[in-house]
């Protein structure tokens, strides 16, 4: 053994001439951490028998070692390799002949030699980061044996040039396995080798007689400061592109960060290419600050000009519902005012603490656009639009692009933003009534959330914006206020999902961790089994119960504790329900339409349930010819009205007796001025109910058809007799959306009177005060006239002309004259009078008593 190590020895003393770099190790000294010292993965190598072993436990893994070399220049490197195995993909070895960075496993710049592989070769490549790229392919399955003993050489002159040779056997007789010119890296600073092994051959590979000679390229060139990245909120690290001078480094006057001035230490890595720096003060979660590096010099004493890099310390935040925000909408870009032409939504986040948008998702429910890595700090704004018009708001730096940005639908539509557990953190069911201003609502100008700091107001927190250009994007809203949220939630429905499950809808948005401590009870009692909250971002609770529901009967859900995202505690609300049914022909009808709205106004169809079943509406459909919308899920009670329109609230605006609680909102088919036709179609596509309205069929005493509704007379008559129609009264403002009609009458009926009640009444007295004068027609759309009279036949007090009455009803007399002074003590006549479209005319004369309170 002896023999056989003193040749590569006298071979090196023989060509090594007056090289400058050398490392010579035949590990005839028994260890590997002296003479040269080799550093790395040091636990998993022994010397044996005058040879470097591995000796890693028996899993799958990798292991280096390494040992200082600058050799780069008219060089040659030498090593033996022995391997007891038939090399494969997952057992080899690289052989790195220069490198700049002293851990193998990490990106670098340098040249290995690979021995083995699934080719079973000998190879020269490059590397270049991460990147690897082979300069000179060995013959395949040079290695093909199930033993390898190997010697490899490799040389490079000072152009360049590079060649491999081997000699398998150790025959003293090397093969030239090829040539190539590479000079993509000058510098070196380790000499390593690198094992990939699998368990039955952690301990199979052997290296000996390394011999390197060269020279070092001069170093002329400054280093480069390649990055700059936070530990901690009191540590960073900054890389160069080369080793640096051990003794001025880490000096912390060399170092300046904005806002926090000189570091308090710094210390110099072990590759020599890093700093790393602690700071007197911490850094701020999502803050960017400005770092200036001055005086680095390299080993070579090449010294850094003046260099600032930015330094990001952030620790991305764990979302919580309402987090970030929706606070901006735009929906109609056309007309164009001062915005840019492209669909935008704004977030922000109203957190202490920054978020990585990565893998979000915003929803509209037909379509997702998917986040790429952006931050968005805290208190801070982010403006979303489509990647092709990011272009268009090109003086703001908070864009983001959204490949698939979903499409706003101008009318309205639910928007949704999900962290990338698929968890709800905020969302927007908005409606052109927002806008509560038509002018704007017609397109240009934005929606704009109020209160930020009430994120539970939803449509009552939301408005047009008032700002010159249309809108505010990234920045604070024109219409920011306090607007805060004082109302507890309340139920908006019930529904049986099956027999044995419920479903709750409530106006608003619910917190989950509210259900524990909160009371449900049923009415006739059933038991409760559990209560679940369907979506952080949800109204709905479903409740499973113990036992089934029965057909037909009236149950009671009362809920007590629960709370909204604004704290807001509902101390008590209730709400009837029963189990749904299917539908049979004529179980609903369509009722009374809106089709000629008022300025600003919006349609309604409503429907009547004129049977005792409970009626589940979910994908029943209102049609025309050309279109259709499907109607949402919303229980039916029996001989109940509801009214389907686009904007409830503007209903809720212009017909102040609409019953709120009985208003859905649906996307109507279109409904002429003129004349048109509707279909009612139950869940599985029958027809309930099928109505051609026609203008025509309005009372000829209107002054003006606009904001009148048609009503239903009979709900048990034919839909398509146009006798069966007729316009609301005055009286009850035109329409009675959700409640019954003012016209409606049950069939069969035949009365014509008025009354007054009572016929004697004291003005002030809190008992009798006013008098009604009651009337009730059997034939619906009579318009009215009534005066009050004195003794001597003098008209004191008009208190209806040519007023359309309904089918029924009363009329208010509070004792006055008609300048607001009260009448005297005495009789007085109520002077009744009706005319009929078929030209009938019915005068009543009734008598009414005013006395001292």
């Amino acid at each position: 053994m002896e023999k056989m190590k003193i040749l590569p020895v006298i071979l090196w003393l023989l060509f090594a001439g007056d090289c400058t770099a050398q490392v010579v190790d035949d590990f005839s000294d028994g260890n590997f951490l002296l003479n040269p010292t080799w550093l790395g993965d040091q636990s998993k190598f022994v010397v044996s028998n005058e040879r470097l072993k591995l000796q890693a436990p028996a899993l799958a893994g990798t292991a280096f070692l390494i040992t200082e070399s600058q050799a780069v220049q008219e060089a040659v490197w030498e090593f033996a390799v022995q391997f007891d195995f038939n090399p494969s993909s997952s057992n080899y070895s690289k052989i790195y002949l220069v490198s700049d960075k002293a851990d193998l496993q990490t990106a670098l710049n340098g040249y290995f030699v690979k021995v083995g592989h699934s080719s079973k070769e000998v190879s020269l490549f490059v590397q270049h980061g991460s990147s690897e790229t082979e300069l000179i392919d060995g013959l395949d399955d040079r290695l093909n044996f199930s033993l390898i003993n190997l010697s490899v050489r490799v040389t490079r002159d000072a152009a360049g040039s590079w060649n491999l040779f081997s000699d398998v056997g150790r025959t003293r007789t090397y093969a030239l396995e090829g040539s190539t010119i590479d000079e993509a890296h000058l510098v070196s600073g380790y000499f390593g080798i690198q094992c990939f092994y699998t368990p039955t051959r952690s301990d199979k590979f052997l290296f000996d007689d390394v011999i390197v000679t060269g020279s070092i390229v001069p170093d002329t060139f400054p280093p480069r400061l390649l990055l700059v990245e936070a530990i901690d909120s009191i540590r960073f690290r900054a890389t160069f592109s080369e080793p640096l001078d051990s003794l001025s480094a880490p000096l912390v006057n060399q170092v300046f960060i904005s806002g926090l001035g000189f570091p308090e230490s710094g210390l110099l890595m072990s590759d020599k290419n890093a700093v790393e720096w602690k700071l007197a003060s911490p850094l701020i979660n999502g803050v960017t600050y400005q770092v200036q590096f001055s005086g680095i010099s390299d080993r070579a004493g090449n010294k850094m000009p003046p260099t600032i890099k930015s330094l990001l310390f952030f620790r991305a935040g764990s979302p919580s519902h309402k987090s970030i925000l929706i606070t901006e909408l735009f929906p109609d870009p056309t007309p164009q005012l001062g915005l840019p032409s492209a669909e935008y939504i704004e977030i922000y986040n109203r957190s202490s603490v920054p978020f990585e948008l990565n893998e979000w998702t915003l929803s509209d429910g037909s379509s997702i656009g998917v986040f790429s890595s952006a931050i968005i700090l805290p208190g801070s704004y982010r403006v979303i639009t489509s990647t092709s018009a990011a272009d268009l708001f090109l003086e703001q730096s908070d864009i983001i692009g959204l490949p698939n940005f979903p499409s706003l639908n101008n009318s309205g539509d639910r928007i949704s933003l999900k962290d990338p557990k698929g968890v709800t953190i905020d969302s927007v069911n908005y409606s052109i009534g927002w806008y509560r201003d038509d002018d704007k609502a017609t397109g240009g100008w934005s929606l704009e959330l109020i209160d930020p700091d009430n994120p539970c107001g939803e449509s009552d927190n939301w408005t047009a914006s008032e700002a010159e250009g249309g809108g505010t994007p990234g920045i604070a809203n024109s219409v920011l206020a306090q607007k805060p949220d004082l109302t507890p939630p309340n139920i908006e429905d019930v529904l049986p999902l099956g027999s044995s499950k419920l479903s709750i809808r409530f106006n608003e948005t619910i917190m989950g961790e509210s259900i524990p401590s909160a009371t449900f009870l049923i009415t006739p009692e059933i038991p409760i089994r559990g209560i679940s909250l369907r979506d952080p971002g949800s109204r709905i609770l479903e409740v499973e119960l113990f036992s089934e529901l029965k057909q037909r009967t009236l149950y009671r859900m009362e809920v007590r504790g629960i709370h909204d995202c604004s704290g807001n505690v509902l101390d008590s609300t209730s709400f009837e329900f029963g189990l749904t049914e299917p539908v049979d022909s004529l179980d609903v009808v369509i009722s009374e339409v809106l089709f000629n709205p008022r300025s600003g106004g919006v349609d309604f169809v409503e429907i009547y349930n004129t049977s005792d079943k409970f009626i589940d509406l979910q994908n029943w459909t209102l049609e025309n010819e050309s279109s259709r919308t499907v109607l949402q899920r919303r229980s039916l009670h029996p001989h109940q009205f509801i009214a389907l329109t686009e904007d409830p609230r503007i209903i809720q605006w212009q017909y102040p007796n609409a019953a709120a609680k009985n208003l859905l909102k649906a996307n109507l088919p279109s409904l002429p001025d003129d004349s048109g036709m509707i279909i009612l179609r139950s869940d599985q596509e029958d027809v309930v109910d099928h109505l051609m309205y026609s203008g025509d069929w309005h009372t000829e005493f209107l002054k003006s058809e606009e904001g009148v509704s048609l009503e239903r007379i009979v709900s048990d008559a034919p839909t398509q007799d146009s006798d069966n129609w007729i316009s609301a009264s005055s009286l009850s403002g035109f329409a009675t959306p959700g409640s019954v009609n003012s016209q409606q009458r049950p069939s069969g009926t035949g009365v014509q009177q008025v009354e007054i009640v009572p016929e004697i009444f004291s003005p002030g007295n809190a008992a009798f005060e006013f008098v009604q004068i009651r009337y009730q027609f059997d034939q619906p759309g009579r318009v009215a006239n009534v005066s009050i009279l004195n003794q001597q036949g003098t008209v004191i007090k008009q208190i209806c002309n040519n007023e359309l009455l309904g089918s029924e009803g009363f009329i208010r007399w509070d004792g006055d004259q008609q300048d607001g002074v009260k009448a005297r003590v005495g009789y007085y006549v109520v002077w009744f009078e009706t005319f009929g479209q078929d030209g009938s005319v019915f005068t009543f004369h009734k008598r009414v008593v005013i006395v001292r309170g």
